[in-house]
């Protein structure tokens, strides 16, 4: 596991693996199949959902801060500063155990 799992409304648990640069969730306990949807499918169908990283790399302040930033990027992005995004982009990087990809210049 990459240790970064959601938790769907229905307290099912899915592992976020990236496939092909896409973002996936694949469904951890199921009895006798694979699941595997894209991370905006699973938000969309059995949303909301949970994020549980194996370890916070972040103290309680810095979570709090980082927290409001990500709710500004998501719930109001034209005002959003092309800094914040940044920052939402390295935490879930971060987060998610993902190098960043060099820009071509």
């Amino acid at each position: 596991m990459t240790g970064v799992t959601a938790t769907d409304r229905h307290g099912r648990t899915w592992e976020l693996i990236a496939m092909d640069s896409i973002m996936c969730a694949l469904l951890v306990a199921d009895a006798g199949r694979s699941t595997v949807m894209s991370a905006a499918d699973l938000i969309d169908t059995h949303g909301p959902v949970r994020l549980s990283p194996g370890g916070s790399r972040l103290s309680a302040g810095s979570c709090d801060a980082l927290v409001d930033v990500v709710d500004l990027v998501a719930s109001d992005p034209e005002t959003a500063t092309v800094e914040q995004i940044r920052e939402v982009a390295v935490a879930a990087r971060l987060l998610l155990g993902v190098q960043s990809v060099p820009r071509s210049p």
